[in-house]
């Protein structure tokens, strides 16, 4: 019965380990162009995540190889990889909520310095796949723009900002809004990824919750391989 819960567990972490490397892939796509334009350290948590899962995939394939071998040295070494795992998560959790907070109080500092230099060469296109990516416009709405070098000049916002792209269908935004998209990016940006980090605690706590249980688990397992060996004379 305890092999067979352990067994269970294992798969279980398995999945959970896919989860988090999918999750942490998922933030870095999606945040790349935000990520070159700040420049800050927006893509450090993805990268994070993705080591996390990977570590939590591997403890389970040695969870699921110690199991099916029943051997107490590697159930052993198992054990303390579970707890590590557990230490490393708890640690990830602390600092992905201290990113969080950091990053709401500069994201909208940070994109809208980025929209006032939409004129430089290095940033329209880049800016342009970050609004299209996100269905946004302008920091906090579409008149952000007008504060910019580009909208002084053009009097207009980028094609990108257009719900139904053609050429040049931002430059009638004075007359018609109802093909710019109302929402800012920075608003947009804060909900998609407070999405993620919802997942990300989520998953975590029954992770952590599972982990409680693969630990008591393992030491019953170990105690009972322990009062059934029969060492070689």
């Amino acid at each position: 019965m305890l092999k067979l819960m352990l067994f269970v567990l294992n798969l279980l972490f398995l999945v959970f380990g896919i989860e988090i490397v999918w999750i942490g892939a998922a933030i870095h796509l999606n945040l790349y162009p935000l990520s070159l334009l700040i420049g800050k350290s927006i893509s450090e948590v993805p990268a994070v995540l993705v080591i996390v899962g990977i570590l939590i995939f591997f403890m389970a394939l040695l969870g699921i190889g110690s199991i099916w071998k029943e051997s107490i040295t590697v159930i052993k070494v198992f054990l303390i990889l579970m707890i590590l795992v557990f230490l490393v998560e708890v640690t990830v959790e602390v600092s992905a909520y201290i990113f969080r907070s950091q990053m709401y109080s500069n994201l909208s500092n940070d994109i809208e310095k980025s929209f006032e230099d939409y004129d430089e060469t290095s940033t329209p296109g880049v800016l342009d796949q970050l609004q299209i990516k996100f269905h946004c416009c302008g920091s906090n709405n579409y008149t952000d723009w007008f504060k910019t070098a580009f909208g002084q000049v053009t009097w207009s916002v980028p094609s990108s900002c257009c719900i139904n792209v053609t050429e040049s269908c931002g430059r009638s935004v004075s007359n018609q809004t109802s093909n710019i998209h109302s929402v800012g990016c920075t608003e947009i940006i804060s909900t998609w990824i407070e999405q993620y980090f919802s997942i990300i605690r989520g998953t975590s706590v029954c992770f952590a919750f599972g982990q409680v249980i693969g630990v008591f688990i393992s030491s019953l397992y170990i105690k009972k391989l322990q009062d059934n060996y029969i060492p070689d004379y």
